[in-house]
């Protein structure tokens, strides 16, 4: 009996060998940069998920304009991951990808971001792209437009232009979920499920729906039990934010006078919150990367422009870095917010975000004609009611 069980122990342990194997996908990455000045001398791998890459090279020299990584897969699901030209990734510059089993060669054409790609692991991103596809021909369709003579006359044109372009972030999104939920078995669909999850975009049935599709396999590796826990770290974020954001409303109660910060617009001149005297003004901490800002902002359009002509108006105050200051512009342009926007382009160490103890974003603070805090963090229909208390 005893040698029976030692030899069903055996069994097990080859068995469990043989699965851990089984899981580890190795893969190669070969790039070749072209028209780029000046060439990199290394180059960096990361993962976009901690522990999906096992072994693997992370960093790489640059010769004769060519690099090489290898390394495993710890999961059997195409994962995403950045080269970069530095330890610290730049999402304008670096080139982020699904990287799956096999070899991938990767040809990059005046910068890392613009790239050819061929290999048996090419097609978990071919599968990306092809996703991403319907929001790439609906920029390009309205370029087009935008660079019409109609467009220059026709204010309807304009309007539906505009309200095209701010559908294009949640188009990316509703392209992202529908393919997982067409495709569970996919390659690319349980990192999408990731993706999708982590972005808040999903909640919910829909949540429910895409982790409970995801296939067996993957429910107990690395990143299906990252997903499961999407929901728990979520939930936890949340309840700790409301808590911080009630710390932090008491830095500056409503009835205090609101303490003066002056800092930049984006065209580099100072703006401070004195000039602002004689109206009501909501000052809103936001940021170009913050999802649930960018949502709130048709709402506070709607509120401006009911109310602008009243004084009232918006002084919008980014908490964006230096290096996404473009981002930030391009926020503004294509969430057409007309009000003054400013930023020392400190993110989180933003002077005014400080001063009034913000923590968490969206954030606004409601300043009567005299400076004095009348109400905080008024948003959806709140902010409208507010406001038609006041201007009545």
């Amino acid at each position: 009996m005893k040698t029976k069980i030692i030899a069903l122990f055996t069994t097990s342990l080859c068995i469990a060998s043989l699965q851990s194997m089984a899981q580890t996908q190795p893969f190669i990455i070969n790039g070749k940069l072209q028209n780029i000045s000046p060439v990199p001398t290394k180059l960096y791998l990361t993962e976009l998920l901690s522990g999906t890459l096992k072994k693997h090279i992370d960093s790489t020299e640059v010769k004769n304009n060519e690099y090489q990584f290898k390394g495993e897969l710890t999961v059997d699901e195409a994962i995403a991951v950045t080269i970069s030209t530095a330890t610290k990734t730049n999402p304008a510059n670096d080139l982020t990808l699904y990287l799956d089993k096999g070899e991938l060669n990767i040809v990059s054409d005046g910068t890392l971001k613009k790239f050819t790609l061929s290999g048996s692991a090419a097609a978990a991103q071919n599968q990306v792209i092809e996703i991403s596809s319907g929001v790439v021909k609906e920029k390009e369709a309205l370029k087009q437009i935008a660079a019409s003579e109609a467009y220059k006359t026709n204010e309807a044109l304009q309007a539906d232009v505009l309200k095209r372009s701010r559908l294009l972030g949640s188009k990316g999104l509703i392209d992202m979920y529908t393919f997982v939920r067409n495709n569970p078995n996919n390659r690319v669909s349980p990192f999408t499920t990731y993706a999708l999850l982590l972005s808040g975009y999903v909640g919910g049935t829909a949540q429910d729906t895409l982790m409970q599709q995801l296939p067996n396999h993957v429910k107990t590796d690395k990143l299906g039990l990252a997903i499961a826990h999407i929901p728990v770290m979520r939930d936890s974020m949340l309840k700790a934010a409301l808590a911080k954001q009630k710390v932090e409303a008491g830095k500056i109660p409503v009835g205090s006078k609101a303490p003066e910060f002056t800092e930049n617009d984006i065209h580099d001149k100072p703006v401070s919150l004195s000039s602002f005297k004689g109206k009501y003004v909501l000052v809103d901490f936001w940021a170009s990367w913050c999802l649930p800002c960018r949502q709130e902002n048709p709402n506070v359009l709607k509120a401006y422009n009911k109310y602008k002509d009243k004084g009232f108006t918006v002084l919008g105050v980014s908490l964006d870095s230096e290096s996404a200051k473009t981002s930030w512009l391009k926020a503004i342009a294509s969430d057409a917010l007309p009000w003054t926007q400013i930023s020392d382009l400190r993110g989180w160490k933003n002077q005014a975000a400080q001063l009034y103890g913000v923590g968490s974003i969206p954030q606004n603070f409601l300043i009567d004609p005299n400076g004095v805090v009348i109400a905080t963090n008024l948003r959806g229909e709140d902010l409208h009611t507010k406001l038609a208390s006041i201007f009545k």
